[in-house]
């Protein structure tokens, strides 16, 4: 009984991957003008905290008017929909680059198995895949301190959002929490412990999420530091998936310098493709005329 339970068991696991290959054959992709490999990113983030605060028109003008078409990553909330999503996704696509990540770092453990994980990367595939160039399959995925799941898990989750995407054509990225040294939390050693071989050859991105107000202001060598990632993910693009001054004493001037120290980094390897993400950019820099902060960002980008 036990080995004809197995058997179809192995059916039904077969048929659903065939089902869901056909569904994805189905959904429209990303229009050809989608990122190319090594292209350059220039990142900001949104997130949901905005929501009766700003107009997403506002967004879209601020986006619009920058001088080169950017790349924003939309973090999604779990009490949210995918298809909820969907009006701000097609408004924001008509003028940037989207990189969506449908779980934060901050929400990760409110997926308790890699099914559930697994399902809501499909729900965002199938309702977003339309406005989306780049899929966060996980975000500062080693930031055990606040995801509180065995590392085993999560390495499990990563590989069943990899399958997903991947299998329906999506580029993927994968993003990880570097902190000061003096921490102990070895980025690199987590990675070469709980990232498996194949996904480090085939992520199509492998980003950094650093913070200089939770590391008590600790400035990488951050040379050295892409080489290293680069030489763990060789095939990837590398480059800051999240950045920003978000300490609460935080001021428009000293803003404006991380700002322009982030978004002028140099190409630390021949695959860094920049990207920073600025974190709080919805509160710090839209309605955009007449922002400095803003502006700041926006000359790094010319």
């Amino acid at each position: 009984m036990k080995k004809k339970y197995g058997f179809y068991l192995m059916i039904l696991a077969a048929a659903g991957i065939v089902l869901w290959l056909l569904y994805v054959r189905a959904v429209p992709k990303t229009s050809s003008n989608a990122i190319k490999s090594h292209q350059k990113l220039y990142g900001v983030t949104v997130d949901d905290s905005w929501y009766g605060k700003v107009k997403t028109a506002d967004i879209v003008a601020a986006l619009k008017a920058m001088p080169v078409k950017p790349t924003v990553r939309i973090v999604m909330s779990k009490d949210r929909s995918a298809k909820a999503y969907q009006p701000l996704f097609q408004k924001i696509h008509q003028v940037a680059y989207i990189m969506a990540s449908p779980v934060d770092s901050y929400e990760m453990n409110l997926y308790k198995d890699t099914a559930s994980y697994q399902k809501r990367f499909k729900e965002a595939y199938q309702q977003l895949s339309a406005y989306t160039d780049i899929w966060e399959i996980g975000n500062e995925v080693n930031g055990t301190d606040w995801i509180k799941q065995k590392d085993q898990l999560i390495s499990h989750k990563l590989s069943a959002a990899y399958d997903t995407i991947s299998s329906a054509g999506g580029k993927t990225a994968l993003t990880f929490y570097y902190e000061n040294p003096d921490h102990q939390h070895d980025m690199f050693r987590w990675i070469k412990r709980n990232i498996s071989n194949h996904l480090r050859k085939t992520v199509d991105y492998s980003f950094i999420s650093y913070y200089e107000d939770d590391n008590e202001n600790y400035q990488p060598h951050w040379s050295s530091v892409f080489k290293k990632l680069q030489t763990l993910f060789p095939h990837s693009d590398v480059g800051i998936g999240e950045c920003g001054n978000t300490a609460k004493k935080a001021t428009d001037k000293s803003k404006k310098a991380m700002a322009q120290r982030y978004y002028s980094m140099p190409n630390y390897t021949s695959r860094y493709v920049g990207g920073y993400f600025w974190w709080n950019w919805v509160q710090d820099c839209v309605p955009h005329e007449n922002n400095t902060v803003y502006k700041t960002i926006y000359h790094q980008l010319k």
